[in-house]
């Protein structure tokens, strides 16, 4: 089974990167995360904010399932 940084959208995973050269800890944090697990119901809160920071996503357009599923930061969900 991939874990959820395999399952990552392209584009989020570059600015996610990109991001890591910026800042020391925060976007190493949720790569970790998303390291561990498979699955995204497994993340908190607060580390589906900060993908969405690190990863440059706009959520301002995001509906309910978006925030419930994350279908639109992960390609294999």
């Amino acid at each position: 089974m991939k874990t959820l940084y395999e399952q990552l959208n392209k584009q989020v995973k570059t600015s996610l990167k990109e991001s890591n050269t910026v800042y020391k800890y925060g976007p190493r944090k949720v790569i970790a995360e998303l390291h561990r697990f498979n699955n995204y119901s497994e993340l908190t809160i607060s580390t589906v904010n900060e993908l969405c920071l690190y990863g440059d996503v706009d959520t301002y357009s995001w509906d309910v399932i978006d925030w419930k599923y994350g279908e639109k930061i992960f390609d294999n969900q």
